[in-house]
């Protein structure tokens, strides 16, 4: 009765975050981190109280009914996971983080705006425990999921083009949708987006239902403005193709999301086409090339050939030999499209390649990536100026702005460079958790997502479902190279991966 209560308590709890959450905003865009933290933060800390309650007295029943059996052991270790073991180092970790910091203000809640502070990444890990351990694998939470996220996307792709269904005061062609900043539209799409769009290729139901959600996510990352969904393209299409290739049904509607993403970014082209004055971002880059060319259009034309080859001419099947070749061939692709890079942009830095010297995409300086350049260099800084224990714990959780501008040659470059702006984090999810929470609090995090990824990898096409935390996890990760965590990316994480947690249990 007592798990049944936890149970119905998680899901009405999923419910309100998935649900609620990305819509919510109080007075249109005004401070919206502030607001949008806020309301996560009063539901979590009331939802632990109520979980800690209902957690005590199913533990109480547990060990009473083990005395009563004379059991040998009153608690079951045997339950604990790998990821469980680095979720609770991980929270340790950032508490010692917090304990020994100088700046203990800013580290208890976080900087102001972001609040990636001790009492958000502890609640996290406090949501993550109790919902792989109450929640039953609800559908109607994945349902709500899918349909609130798919209108914060259409209303992104409405905002682009200056129709506006929500009536806000303050207009800003950075803000968008309920979210806010592109950066952290992108973030929540990078999450949000694989648990729609993978179930296009791996059940056999409601095909057309997740295909119109596939093209509105696209559409949505090809509008925003920022390249940074490029990485989330890129991460998403492979790891998809890594777990595709397992059988000719998964490889043929693989191709047909790749002519969804063609016919998406068209789409996009098309309408600028009929209202040409509405789209109210700029159009100088990456975005604005692929939906104004015709390379989008000739990848949507040959994904859609391979797929009606596969459907109607090829009879053969993928064994596992061919799995095995089709990884490696993958593998050094990517690893020989990495160390391209590296090469051309190591040498265009050094003496200049005709066509790529004003390319910021190909110079290793503070400009690269519209200033993510500038963040990282004056991150590795900060790090090596580290004594040796906040090498290892870090300076404290969401401290990164803190240290950064307390060090005069640091402060004064950021000044120099980002002007009146304050840089809160390096716009690398890891080198900011380096510097935040040292090598310790890096290997632990990295450890909690790496032992729950290679389990669902792990997993039959029987269970294909698991792939779905898999590919979340991976494209946070991969987009989050140039970005970085924040209220509306890092929490659905977490609980993603509490729910994928709450799955394996049950099977």
């Amino acid at each position: 009765m007592v798990k049944r209560a936890g149970n119905l308590f998680t899901t009405a709890y999923l419910l309100l975050i998935f649900g609620v959450y990305p819509l919510y905003m109080k007075q249109g865009y005004v401070d919206i981190g502030k607001a949008k933290y806020q309301f996560f933060i009063y539901c979590s800390l009331a939802a632990l109280g109520i979980f800690t309650l209902i957690g005590v007295i199913y533990g109480g029943q547990v060990i009473c009914r083990r005395i009563r059996q004379k059991e040998a052991y009153l608690i079951n270790w045997d339950g604990m996971s790998v990821t469980d073991v680095f979720v609770m180092l991980y929270a340790t970790e950032i508490f010692v983080s917090y304990a020994f910091s100088d700046y203990r203000k800013e580290a208890l809640w976080g900087t102001e705006g972001w609040y990636i502070g001790l009492v958000l990444l502890l609640t996290l890990c406090g949501l993550y425990l109790f919902v792989s351990r109450f929640w039953g694998g609800e559908k109607i939470v994945w349902y709500v999921a899918l349909a609130v996220s798919g209108t914060v996307f259409l209303l992104g792709i409405l905002d682009r083009f200056s129709i506006y269904l929500l009536p806000i005061e303050i207009r800003d062609a950075s803000f968008i949708s309920t979210l806010g900043n592109i950066n952290w539209f992108c973030g929540y799409l990078s999450v949000l987006a694989p648990i729609g769009i993978c179930p296009f290729l791996f059940q056999e139901r409601g095909k057309v239902l997740y295909g119109v959600y596939a093209v509105i996510a696209f559409m949505a990352g090809f509008c925003q403005g920022g390249s940074s969904v490029f990485l989330f393209f890129g991460a998403l299409f492979f790891i998809l193709l890594w777990i595709a290739v397992k059988k000719k049904e998964w490889v043929r509607d693989y191709l047909l999301l790749i002519f969804l993403w063609g016919f998406s970014a068209q789409l996009v082209r098309l309408i600028r086409m009929f209202v040409p004055d509405g789209y109210n971002y700029d159009m100088d880059n990456l975005c604005g090339y692929l939906t104004n060319s015709n390379i989008t259009l000739l990848i949507g034309a040959v994904a859609l050939g391979g797929h009606l080859f596969l459907r109607f001419m090829w009879k053969g099947s993928i064994d596992d030999r061919k799995q095995r070749n089709i990884h490696r061939i993958m593998s050094l692709l990517l690893g020989g499209g990495i160390l391209l890079w590296l090469v051309l942009t190591g040498v265009n830095t050094w003496i200049g390649i005709p066509g790529l010297e004003n390319k910021d995409g190909f110079l290793l300086n503070r400009k690269w990536g519209n200033g993510r350049g500038a963040a990282i260099y004056n991150g590795l800084r900060m790090y090596g100026q580290m004594s040796v224990f906040q090498k290892l714990f870090g300076i404290g959780p969401d401290c990164f702005s803190a240290y950064a501008y307390s060090l005069p040659e640091v402060a004064g470059d950021l000044r120099d460079y980002f002007g009146a702006n304050r840089l809160t984090n390096a716009h690398n999810e890891f080198l900011t958790a380096l510097v935040n929470t040292g090598i310790f609090g890096v290997c632990f995090f990295a450890g909690i997502f790496i032992s729950f990824g290679r389990k669902c990898m792990k997993e039959k096409e029987q269970n294909a479902e698991f792939y779905f935390f898999a590919v979340c996890i991976a494209c946070y990760f991969v987009h989050n190279m140039v970005s970085f965590a924040q209220v509306l990316n890092l929490p659905f994480l977490f609980l993603i991966l509490g729910m994928g947690e709450a799955k394996r249990r049950s099977q």
